[in-house]
């Protein structure tokens, strides 16, 4: 039996958007991890680092992607770029300390302007404790970590990225970069 074509499989070569190594892409301009610096890309990160702030599904802007790999560095979010990638996705995830913390929204109206501005319910949670605040500006200066602002420790946060769907221990560890 004849094998179908799948524009969903990685059938595409193509140089990665970050190092230039060989990768491959979907149909659609999506990759799987690169197996020269590990960037995955989508079609869109020219668009959403220069419109939004960010990458998908990466979340670390795509400028900023190839100034860390040329540096050495590994892949990581800044706290501004998992703000955007808050407004952006509504729902994100980082690990501190081995604990998971988990990061959403809630619209206050239907007012799509206004939650665009950041005018929303943040709420802040891990298994043992829930923060809210009522702007994204609030969460920003006053989302803390047992008394330790999250702006000042996030050189100690793993793995921030967007939420995914995974099972009951899916988070128990975070996923490797």
């Amino acid at each position: 039996m004849e094998k179908k074509y799948n524009p969903h499989e990685y059938n595409n070569a193509v140089p990665c958007e970050v190092c230039g190594g060989l990768t491959f892409v979907d149909d659609y301009g999506n990759s799987g991890k690169c197996s020269h610096c590990g960037w995955r890309q989508c079609a869109d990160n020219e668009r959403t680092d220069k419109t939004l702030g960010i990458s998908y599904p990466m979340l670390v802007p795509l400028s900023r992607a190839r100034e860390q790999y040329k540096s050495g560095q590994k892949f990581k979010a800044s706290f501004e770029d998992f703000i955007n990638g808050l407004m952006f996705y509504s729902e994100m995830l980082f690990w501190h300390h081995g604990l998971v913390h988990e990061v959403y929204t809630k619209m206050k109206s239907q007012d799509l302007e206004a939650y665009a501005s950041g005018d929303c319910i943040v709420v802040f949670c891990n298994k043992d404790m829930k923060q809210e605040y009522n702007h994204v500006n609030e969460f920003r200066d006053k989302a803390n970590i047992d008394g330790r602002l999250l702006k000042d420790i996030w050189d100690e946060v793993v793995h921030p990225c967007y939420m995914y769907c995974g099972g009951e221990h899916d988070y128990d560890f975070p996923p490797e970069d």
